[in-house]
């Protein structure tokens, strides 16, 4: 009926019609742009790693089965419903297809390496729901971003985690990091909440309502940025940290106008922290016949930790044979498994590698499924890198706020994979952190699909409800 309705308007308004006509094609190929069939995509690999499974670890092969009947829903489910509601399927499969790598390569990783805990699938379903029900509370979230209190109350909650931490924090892993608390029969790992509060600080402090100064938000900034660094150094937990560095530069890089103090502010904080590693390496060579007399005071023996992880890191990523049966032992171990490891993965049953859970869960995908899926896990972060970059430059036209919360998103998910799997690789020094997807733990898994479900929510182009944002909500609220 609609199609002859338009016949006959041809006939009586024939300018009109073409107008019509001519916006519809020039609308028509944004949207059909996101195919279905990138759905495909993701269900064909979780049949693939049921293959992957199946040869390097039988006994894993039925609680793989078990949950592949549970990711075919979901994601036939999920991109379904992304894709009606058209949002980036390309974004989607590579989300998918990390998610299906990560759960097939946990199931492996209990089967064949030994582990410190065991992998949930319900923690992952848990982390689904929770991440449902984040991204159903941000539309609310968003509102408060544009509050100039809501700014400073992230300066409050980043402080209060960091001292949560310092006096009731503790190391499960004897890793020398007190960055968990134990709640009930839980374990937390509190820091993954500072690099939210982090992307909701700097959405706020670039909200155009408040439209601050130049001096105001490299002040703020600054201050954020020393309560994180302050925090980090008190917990001994630096590789979170250098996310949250990287987050600092980049967000103020972009989003703040090209002036000198911005130039002269970055210039100097490049100084400073190259000034810092410095310091740290003629401390290290002062401090240690001291330590190792036993002679440290209540000064040097809170500053001798720090500065010896620091050394260690970057000494051990320069020479791993250095001490080949200490700390660059987890790194010698990486790169034989690596060679190992092939297109397909090993064939000698090769399984020493330590913490392979977490931080070392790179090098377990290329041990057990080969250097192929390791090349295809990468591909996918660069795609959510540069779907969220695409997202973030169209929210900018709209809602400055919103272009910085998909930007720190992005930069936290993909910054970290890449700091995590370089260092894995001994291409830069290992930071000790858990790999968005190919990793375990509760909390940070329930982080990462929070975070990208927003960034599916937040690229639904067609009737866009972020349009005029910040203008929306400064009426509304």
């Amino acid at each position: 009926m609609r199609l002859f309705q338009k016949k006959e308007k041809q006939q009586e308004t024939p300018g009109v019609l073409m107008e019509e006509e001519t916006h519809m094609t020039q609308t028509e190929p944004e949207q059909t742009e996101k195919g279905s069939g990138y759905i495909v995509i993701p269900i064909l690999l979780e049949f693939v790693l049921g293959a992957f499974v199946w040869i390097q670890a039988p006994g894993a092969a039925f609680n793989y089965l078990c949950c592949l009947v549970v990711m075919l829903l979901m994601t036939a489910f999920i991109g379904t419903y992304v894709y009606n509601r058209d949002g980036d399927m390309k974004l989607f499969a590579a989300i998918a297809s990390l998610s299906a790598i990560g759960i097939a390569l946990q199931l492996v990783i209990d089967e064949v390496y030994q582990t410190f805990t065991v992998f949930s699938p319900l923690k992952s379903a848990a982390a689904v729901v929770i991440a449902v029900v984040f991204v159903l509370l941000y539309d609310l979230l968003r509102r408060l971003l544009n509050h100039s209190f809501s700014i400073y109350f992230m300066l409050v909650f980043s402080a209060a985690i960091y001292l949560t931490l310092y006096f009731a924090g503790y190391d499960p892993n004897g890793m020398g990091t007190s960055a968990w608390v134990q709640i009930g029969g839980m374990t937390v790992q509190l820091t993954d909440f500072t690099k939210i509060a982090a992307v909701m600080f700097y959405s706020s402090l670039f909200s155009s309502k408040e439209n601050r100064s130049e001096s105001s938000i490299l002040i703020l900034s600054t201050i954020f940025f020393v309560i994180n660094l302050a925090g980090s150094v008190a917990i001994h937990e630096l590789g979170s940290f250098f996310i949250l560095y990287f987050l600092h530069i980049s967000v103020l890089y972009i989003f703040m106008e090209k002036s000198n103090q911005k130039r002269n502010y970055l210039l100097i904080l490049a100084g400073v922290t190259l000034a810092a590693l410095g310091t740290c390496f003629v401390l290290y060579r002062y401090l240690r016949p001291i330590a190792e007399a036993g002679g440290l005071n209540s000064f040097t023996s809170v500053l001798w930790p720090i500065v010896r992880k620091v050394y260690l890191r970057f000494s051990v990523t320069a020479n791993i044979y250095s001490d080949p049966y200490g700390a660059g032992y987890q790194l010698l171990q990486g790169k034989k498994a690596l060679w190992i490891g092939g297109l397909f993965g090993n064939r000698v049953n090769f399984n020493a590698i330590p913490v392979v859970e977490s931080d070392m869960a790179f090098i377990a995908l290329i041990n057990s499924f080969g250097m192929l899926m390791g090349f295809l896990a990468v591909l996918f972060f660069a795609r959510i890198m540069r779907s969220g970059s695409k997202l973030s430059i169209h929210l900018l036209e709209t809602s400055r706020a919103d272009a910085v919360v998909v930007y720190g998103l992005t930069v936290l998910l993909f910054a970290q994979a890449m700091l995590v799997i370089l260092g894995s690789c001994n291409i830069i020094p290992l930071a000790g952190l858990p790999i968005p997807f190919l990793s375990r733990g509760g909390t940070y898994q329930a982080i990462v699909f929070s975070f990208c479900g927003l960034l599916l929510h937040m690229s639904e182009y067609q009737g866009n409800r972020y349009e005029g944002g910040d203008e929306d909500e400064s009426e509304t609220v």
